[in-house]
C-alpha cells in the first residue's frame, strides 16, 4: 500500500504550472532560482497548488504575491 494518496501527485502538466508560476516570481523578485529563498517559494507554490488545484496559473501566481511581500515585483 502506497503511502501518499494518490491525489496528492501532481501531473506533468500541474507540475509544469507551478515550475511557471515558480520561474516568473524569481523573475520578477531577480531570486536566485537555487537559493535557499527560491526553495521555500517552490515549497510555497506547491502547496498553494495542492490546496486549490482548480486556480488558474494566473489565480496561483496572485495568491503567491499577496501572500508573500518577500516575492513582489521589487522596483528600484
Amino acid at each position: 500500500m502506497s503511502r501518499f494518496p494518490q491525489s496528492e501527485y501532481l501531473r506533468l502538466e500541474d507540475l509544469a504550472l507551478c515550475q511557471r508560476v515558480f520561474d516568473q516570481i524569481c523573475a520578477d523578485a531577480s531570486l536566485d532560482s537555487t537559493s535557499i529563498e527560491a526553495e521555500a517559494l517552490a515549497a510555497m507554490v506547491l502547496s498553494a497548488f495542492q490546496r486549490s488545484p482548480d486556480k488558474t496559473e494566473a489565480d496561483l501566481l496572485a495568491a503567491i504575491r499577496s501572500g508573500r511581500n518577500d516575492f513582489e515585483k521589487q522596483t528600484g
